[in-house]
């Protein structure tokens, strides 16, 4: 017999139904609601936000489920941001509401084009990126790094802002 035990972040709500045998836990909070369906026995601790779900069969996803629901729980107040570096003569961008337009001395047009994210400029060559899902972001920034990605010559691209940067060496002479 394995517990399920879910921390419910403060922001957010709790309120418990009971159907015949079934009980309809809702999570809310202003702009959010979640419903989850037990009918397992089931304790809510209202002091310490905790959720505790007693299952009677052993099953290896329950951990799995645990760890994913608190983490989607806790991006629901929680803004996770990336930060965008881009060095090289002549490199430059411009931002449209959410969208980035990327002038790298291309033929082509390059542009990123944001969804449900924010895109603030810090600086000529800075910007970051912010959003409330954690795996779209990482999707997104690197969606955007390989638009142009760093150079190992000449080390000119895109880059995240603590990514270590690569110099290939040159050639050595040796008489």
């Amino acid at each position: 017999m394995k517990n399920i035990k879910i921390f419910v972040p403060y922001n957010i709500n709790v309120s418990v139904l009971e159907n015949n045998n079934n009980k309809i836990i809702y999570l809310y909070n202003n702009n959010y609601f979640f419903s989850l369906i037990s009918t397992k026995l089931l304790f809510i601790n209202y002091d310490s936000k905790y959720i505790h779900l007693h299952n009677t069969k052993l099953n290896n996803k329950i951990s799995l489920f645990n760890s994913e629901l608190n983490n989607f729980l806790y991006s629901w107040e929680t803004i996770f941001f990336n930060k965008i570096k881009f060095t090289g003569k002549g490199f430059k961008f411009k931002k449209k509401i959410n969208n980035i337009f990327l002038y790298f001395n291309r033929a082509h047009k390059c542009f990123f084009i944001g969804k449900n994210i924010i895109v603030k400029r810090l600086s000529k060559n800075k910007i970051i990126l912010l959003k409330n899902n954690f795996y779209d972001l990482t999707k997104d920034s690197i969606i955007l790094r390989n638009i142009r990605k760093n150079n190992i010559f000449t080390k000119r691209g895109l880059r995240f802002s603590r990514q270590i940067i690569l110099k290939k060496k040159g050639k050595t002479t040796s008489n």
